[in-house]
């Protein structure tokens, strides 16, 4: 069976401008900036291309320059200062109002000189005269979506006729719920196109997240060992030692739930039950369907289903950690979650029966993404013996785990785990997750984006207990910082018979 081909040794040929809302922003400045830097590094951008920075703060080109330059180094163990200066040339800055007409208007103008090269964007200026791709980035909060698109739509930034092909790149959570996703799904397709419209979480733009679905593939003897009669449950773990980082704005309107489950790992369950295929063009098709599986097990109370908690003061091993209440922009009396744990189903046959298990949170004692896969124990062994368990370690000490037993020496039956482990780490050529997803987005490939289909699928299955969490009647969980999270998780758990590996 040949290896679906992952597209990560993509590059860009042809000239594009990149439009980036929220620039001066913490994912901006966090995750995209170093990733172009990257692509530059490795020789992936064309001669001609342009970066436009769009964001209310009043700003020149040249400090705009100063604060990517700023965030690249921050993120970069080492720059290449010629490669970086080459970058820099190719950066510019528009400042704008999200809901002002006047000022798409003006970006367009921007757009027509620095594509024609009369607008100082190195390498452009005399080069033959062609259609540019254009890629509207949106990392801003869901609530000014809607003014964006309305201002792309109305300048005609996507069809003027100087416009080639056009990608629209949404940052995830695609909404705040069911109702308001459904909204922006109406006004995506009321200017673009299905195939301009780019939804992305970027746990698919992850290797390692890619790699749960190909270690399947490439590994039958995985995947016979996969199988309900195996299973005794899953676990999913994304653990998180930091806070929000100055993004109270949004988290404050998000939480965990939404920002870490509704997405993330559900796509990272979905491509670990999903139906194997060779035809990588019904890839989205059959992680649907894998989703649209997933449903809450019978309960008399979602608190049986779900638990929430918020992080309190405490400590690491770097010092004191403030409550997530004393952050800045954060309400005294805020009852948003930064801890979640949940309990899942899936009708996948193969999987039929076995429960999942999933727990993310922020302050948590260390940075780790795994899935935890364990195994019926079908009798007693003996002294010491416990259930087999596959580890599949995305972040943190990534690398794969088989907990195995073996006999200690003597004439009784007693036994000590046998581990065996590799590091699960991406070898050959390698990208940062926005960076690979943004060479595919540019290709016209959709297979690693989220479809409308899959945002409302789990908006649908995420919102019940949305509703549930935000009752003042729900239990909001106190956990030290730097914890494991609320110790209620454990006896909440074993209710069901398993306990967290």
């Amino acid at each position: 069976m040949p290896l679906p081909q992952s597209g990560s040794a993509l590059s860009a040929h042809a000239p594009f401008s990149f439009i980036l809302f929220g620039a001066s922003g913490h994912l901006a400045q966090l995750k995209i900036y170093p990733a172009l830097y990257v692509l530059a590094l490795k020789k992936r951008l064309p001669t001609n291309y342009a970066i436009i920075g769009f964001a209310r703060t009043d700003m020149t080109d040249a400090a705009f320059r100063d604060l990517v330059s700023v965030s690249i180094r921050k993120e970069m163990i080492e720059v290449n200062e010629k490669v970086l200066a080459e970058m820099l040339a190719h950066v510019h800055y528009h400042s704008g109002q999200y809901d002002a007409e006047k000022d798409y208007a003006e970006l367009s103008e921007k757009l027509r000189k620095i594509e024609k090269g009369t607008e100082g964007t190195k390498g452009t200026k005399g080069a033959k005269v062609e259609k540019w791709t254009r890629i509207a980035y949106l990392s801003v909060p869901p609530t000014v979506f809607t003014p964006i698109l309305d201002g792309l739509c109305a300048a005609r930034i996507h069809d003027s006729e100087d416009a080639g092909n056009f990608r629209c790149i949404i940052e995830k959570p695609v909404g705040h719920d069911l109702a308001s996703f459904e909204q922006l799904q109406k006004k995506l397709l009321a200017c673009f196109s299905e195939k301009e419209i780019y939804l992305l979480d970027h746990y698919l733009g992850k290797e390692a997240v890619r790699n749960i679905y190909y270690l399947r593939f490439a590994n039958p003897v995985l995947e016979r060992l996969f199988k309900n009669t195996l299973i005794h449950h899953v676990e999913v773990t994304a653990s998180e030692p930091h806070g929000i980082e100055e993004r109270a704005g949004y988290f404050e309107h998000t939480g965990t739930l939404r920002d870490m489950i509704q997405s993330h790992l559900l796509m990272m369950v979905s491509l670990l039950t999903m139906r194997l295929t060779e035809d990588m063009g019904s890839l989205r098709s059959h992680r649907l369907t894998a989703l649209e599986q997933f449903y809450l097990p019978p309960a008399k109370n979602l608190g049986d289903v779900i638990l929430q908690g918020q992080y309190a003061g405490g400590e690491n091993k770097k010092g004191k950690l403030a409550a997530y209440r004393s952050e800045a922009q954060v309400a005294k009396d805020s009852r948003t979650n930064t801890f979640v744990a949940m309990k899942l189903r899936t009708r996948m046959s193969r999987w039929e029966g076995v429960p999942f298990v999933m727990r993310t949170g922020k302050r948590l004692d260390k940075k780790e993404t795994r899935i935890s896969i364990q195994f019926q124990e079908p009798h007693p062994v003996g002294q010491g013996s416990g259930p087999n368990c596959l580890d599949i370690i995305l972040q943190g000490e990534a690398g794969m785990r088989l907990h195995l037993q073996t006999k200690l020496g003597g004439s009784e039956p007693q036994f000590r785990p046998l581990i065996m482990e590799d590091p699960l780490v991406c070898v050959g050529d390698c990208l940062p997750e926005h960076a690979l997803l943004l060479l595919e987005a540019i290709h016209g490939n959709q297979q690693w984006f989220l479809t409308f289909d899959e945002v409302r699928t789990a908006w649908l299955l995420i919102d019940p207990l949305q509703s549930h969490l935000d009752d003042p009647k729900t239990p909001l969980l106190m956990y030290p910082a730097g914890s494991k999270g609320p110790k209620e998780m454990n006896e909440w758990i074993e209710k069901d018979g398993m306990k967290w590996f």
